[in-house]
């Protein structure tokens, strides 16, 4: 049967700070060539679905309903649960779109608090039918331990505790439209500081600096109550630890104890190629920003850089923009960042992001379409091992591999914007160490404060070599995905070492590259080794493999440099 699911797992970057999220086993991916124009809700109630779904539950339980009929109505049920889903999904692109429409935030948040609820109630109605003889070939061990597993991370206590934390996240949300400061005689919003083309380096740094003390404290404050929200859920289901929780929650093969061993690992074999980048970043960023990257121009050069890398992702890149399945739009209302989100009613991912014309929207929009490629080839996907880290690498490794053919996007500064992609591969790399162990911290504290917050994430920005680019202690407050999706950034890194791995491999061998990632990308199960393996891979946790990966590394900067300074060009 397909599993009880609370949101699509990739949409994490999206939902994944609400309840569980796991992935369902969906039927081989289709596409119903509807653009997101032509999408409608699906007009089903869910309090009225919650209602039936009680029922459903009481009569099975009366033994009043059994076999055959129980099961097609649970089946029946399930589907509804999918379209309510891609409803849900729906209304928080549109919320996305103008975070300040209170009524499709709220249109969300019913949805959500709704689908938790059936969510529970279909999980029971499942566990009871699995001891029916006459679906036991229905339920095999796979299955059953899928919804024992399912009813472990689920509870109807939880629910008032999820609302909560919705409730949190969008307060945390609204605050960059809500908090004002003044200069000058204007009040600003941190919206209008980040958008306003005609601030003066000197004043945007004034009012950014005069801006970050208060949101640090707005923001930090929500965080110690989401600390203690999320707390409760964990303990109410009896796990030892909130991280233990998520860390189950997203399917991980491994806990948080090793991720604090890889987290280390990372540290002492990355950070000096890091600091080695540093350099020619700062150069290569010099070039670059006295560009402009304007949407429509960028999106032709970076359809022709993916054909020419890949040439099978012609077919998703087209479904996208054929069907309106995205959103770059420049909006100062919108919500900042990007996120790709697959619509199951309809068979079709949609990819948002807020376009800046900086020249990082181009790697920002390829790291996305890995997502959607990987959406439209695949549906929803089947693993329900290491999902989150599979899908970064489906990011990440596109990312990467595609610098083969950046002239299609940058032209003549093509090699400063691979100088700057590494030096932003190697940072989130780093940076998904950092704030993991930072979030293990936040959450191991009998009673934190913003202020012992603000000073251990000091201490780990400098412990892993970023307190030179930027951040500093009050950064963490900026970071949505440390409010919306906890403890999610660990996969960017693991994915990343992946990524890492077939940039190293392109520079030799292309060819191999691109086959390895075909072979992730088109995955039939989970488990992050076996996948790896199975595409000729390393382990990413074997520190002896990172130490290696970090000379190559060394040793491609290094002759890079070399060819930079004789004038010399990489043969693309």
């Amino acid at each position: 049967m397909k599993r009880i699911l609370s949101l699509v797992l990739i949409a994490a970057m999206l939902f994944g700070g609400f309840g569980c999220s796991t992935i369902t086993e969906p039927e081989a991916a289709y596409h119903t060539g509807l653009s997101f124009s032509e999408l409608e809700p699906s007009g089903k109630r869910v309090s009225l679905e919650i209602a039936r779904a009680k029922e459903l539950l009481f009569r099975i339980e009366r033994g009043e309903l059994s076999g055959d009929r129980a099961q097609a109505m649970l089946d029946a049920a399930e589907e509804t649960y999918q379209a309510l889903q891609t409803d849900a999904s729906i209304a928080y692109i549109r919320y996305c779109r103008d975070v300040t429409d209170r009524e499709n935030k709220s249109a969300y948040d019913d949805l959500a608090s709704g689908i938790e609820a059936l969510g529970c109630i279909l999980v029971d109605a499942a566990l009871l039918l699995k001891a029916d003889p006459a679906l036991r070939e229905r339920y095999d061990a796979k299955t059953v331990d899928s919804l024992l597993r399912e009813d472990a991370l689920s509870d109807p206590a939880i629910l008032p505790l999820i609302e909560r934390e919705r409730d949190l996240v969008g307060a945390y949300e609204a605050l960059p439209e809500r908090l004002i400061v003044e200069r000058h005689g204007r009040r600003w919003t941190g919206d209008e500081i980040l958008s306003d083309p005609t601030l003066s380096p000197e004043d945007f740094a004034a009012l950014y600096e005069q801006y970050q003390d208060p949101f640090n404290r707005e923001a930090g404050a929500l965080y110690l109550a989401l600390i203690r929200v999320r707390r409760q859920i964990a303990e109410t289901l009896g796990f030892k630890s909130y991280a233990e929780y998520r860390y189950d929650c997203i399917g991980r093969s491994y806990t948080p104890a090793d991720a604090a061993q890889l987290s280390e690992h990372v540290r002492d074999a990355f950070a000096p190629v890091l600091s080695q980048t540093a350099a020619p970043f700062y150069r290569a960023a010099g070039v670059l920003c006295n560009r402009t990257y304007a949407c429509g121009s960028a999106m032709r050069g970076i359809r022709t850089a993916i054909a020419e890398t890949l040439p099978e992702l012609s077919e998703p890149w087209t479904y996208m923009t054929g069907h309106g399945m995205f959103d770059l739009g420049t909006d100062p209302k919108r919500m900042p960042g990007s996120f790709t989100v697959y619509l199951a009613d309809y068979g079709a991912p949609f990819l948002f992001s807020s376009w800046t014309n900086g020249f990082d929207m181009p790697p920002t929009v390829i790291h996305e379409f890995g997502h959607y490629a990987s959406f439209y080839l695949r549906g929803s996907g089947t693993e329900t091992e290491d999902a989150l880290d599979l899908a970064e690498i489906d990011a990440q490794g596109l990312e990467l591999l595609t610098v083969m053919r950046y002239d299609t996007i940058y032209g003549a500064v093509s090699d400063a914007a691979e100088t700057a992609e590494l030096f932003y591969a190697l940072y989130a790399l780093l940076d998904g160490c950092a704030e993991d162990a930072f979030q293990q911290y936040a959450y191991a504290q009998e009673e934190p404060t913003v202020e012992a917050l603000n000073a251990e994430y000091e201490r780990l920005i400098g412990e892993y070599g970023l307190d030179r680019f930027g951040a500093e202690a009050r950064s963490w407050t900026q970071i949505p995905h440390t409010f919306q999706s906890p403890f999610y950034y660990i996969s960017y890194a693991a994915g990343m070492l992946t990524a890492l791995e077939l940039y190293v491999i392109s520079k030799s061998d292309p060819d191999a590259a691109k086959e390895a990632y075909r072979a992730i990308l088109t995955r039939t199960d989970g488990g992050l080794l076996r996948i790896l393996k199975q595409a000729g891979l390393n382990d990413p946790f074997d520190p002896e493999h990172m130490r290696n990966l970090a000379r190559e590394l060394e040793r491609i900067q290094s002759k890079e440099e070399t060819d930079g300074r004789n004038g010399t060009q990489n043969d693309r």
